[in-house]
């Protein structure tokens, strides 16, 4: 490999370096992601939490009123530990799709759901650790 195309690799490769904390930054304001995935720096920043809480709610009518699922099916119980899992590091980016289908499989009545997970932040004005919770109303695929 030439001298040129080896030092156009060391400063492509700085370059990035030096771009993606930036990006990160960005990513992580805009979406939530949490700073300790993707190589971000601010894992040094962040205290990382394993306290994560979610309940799930489902209706069948849009006035109905919301039922909690406290008995969930051994397959909707996976998908919700899969679903937090991917949430602790995603956050908003978390897809609760497979949850939603497990939880339709078991309440087909169901045409509605809410999902609410709730996980610990540092807040940087104060300092302390706060409560924060990223609430999801889905509609349910199925026949009506």
């Amino acid at each position: 490999m030439p001298l040129a195309a080896k030092r156009s690799l060391v400063h492509g490769a700085l370059l990035l370096l030096a771009v993606w904390p930036a990006v990160h930054i960005g990513l992580a304001w805009r979406w939530d992601l949490s700073p300790w995935k993707l190589g971000g720096w601010g894992m040094y920043a962040t205290p990382r939490f394993g306290l994560v809480g979610m309940e799930v709610y489902g209706r069948g009518t849009p006035e109905g009123a919301w039922l909690q699922v406290t008995a969930p099916s051994p397959a909707a119980r996976d998908a919700a530990t899969a679903f937090l899992e991917q949430h602790r590091w995603l956050r908003r980016l978390a897809s609760p799709a497979a949850l939603a289908a497990a939880l339709r499989a078991d309440h087909p009545e169901w045409t509605e759901l809410r999902v609410v997970v709730s996980y610990p932040v540092l807040d940087r004005g104060t300092g302390r650790v706060g409560l924060a919770s990223d609430e999801r109303l889905l509609e349910l695929p199925g026949d009506r």
